[in-house]
This record gives C-alpha cells, sequence and structure tokens, in this order.
C-alpha cells in the first residue's frame, strides 16, 4: 500500500496563486466535484479567519485545476451542476467584497495562464450551435 504524503504548509514569501475551496465553489466546484476531479490538497495555508482555532485551508496550484477544467468530464458535470442548482457562474463569482474580487481575479488569471487555450464546448446534435435569431422569427 502506497504511504500517503500530507500536505505540507506554503513557505512564507511564496508567490504561487494557490485555489482554496472558496476560490474553487466560484468556478462553480462543489465537496463533491473537488472529490471527484482533483488530487488530495497540494498544500495548506494557515486559515486567515480562524489563525489560533481554525483548520488549515486546503489549497491547489493554478495549473491542477486548470488540467482538471480542461477535462471534458469536468465540463460535462459542472453544467449538468450549474442547471441541477438553478445558477450560473456568473452569480456565483457575483460578491460584494472587493478583496475577494480581486482573489478571483487574480486565480482566473493564473488559471487561464495554465491553460491558454481553453477547451470550447463541442458542436453535436445534443448541443447545436446557436442559431441566429432573424427579426423575422421575433
Amino acid at each position: 500500500m502506497p504511504v500517503r504524503r500530507r500536505p505540507q504548509f506554503v513557505a512564507q514569501g511564496d508567490t504561487t496563486v494557490w485555489v482554496t475551496k472558496p476560490l474553487l465553489r466560484s468556478r462553480g466546484w462543489t465537496e463533491g466535484g473537488i472529490r471527484a476531479f482533483l488530487p488530495e490538497a497540494e498544500a495548506l495555508k494557515p486559515n486567515p479567519r480562524y489563525a489560533i482555532s481554525g483548520s488549515p485551508m486546503q489549497v491547489w496550484r493554478a495549473a491542477t485545476v486548470a488540467a482538471a477544467e480542461r477535462r471534458p468530464e469536468w465540463r460535462e458535470w459542472l453544467e449538468r451542476s450549474l442547471h441541477r442548482r438553478g445558477t450560473t457562474l456568473e452569480e456565483l463569482t457575483n460578491t460584494a467584497d472587493p478583496t475577494f474580487r480581486l482573489r478571483i481575479d487574480a486565480v482566473a488569471a493564473a488559471i487561464e495562464a495554465a491553460d491558454p487555450d481553453p477547451p470550447t464546448t463541442p458542436t453535436s446534435p445534443d448541443h447545436p450551435e446557436p442559431k441566429e435569431v432573424s427579426s423575422m422569427q421575433r
């Protein structure tokens, strides 16, 4: 049986953009999606809200999240999950907290940089290209 390595704390001064669970949730992830599509946490960070009594936060590298989000299985799961929850990615990223908004944007940029050519939704009979509606059809 292989020995599982426990994630280590991120070193102070590390400039890596780490993705936390709240940031994953703003991208449509759920606890079940995290378990299904991401490996175990790659590192830990101290919890800033509960520094003394709180559990450390699990974090993943942007490249790891980008690789998971690139998979067709994840994209299909996300579409079904958003539909089931009756929400959109725009609604999930809506926040009044300007600091969290900056973190969302930084993570989005880091994930895009890790995956500069994200896949597009394939055209198929189940997902046809949207047709332009002429003014006569309205």
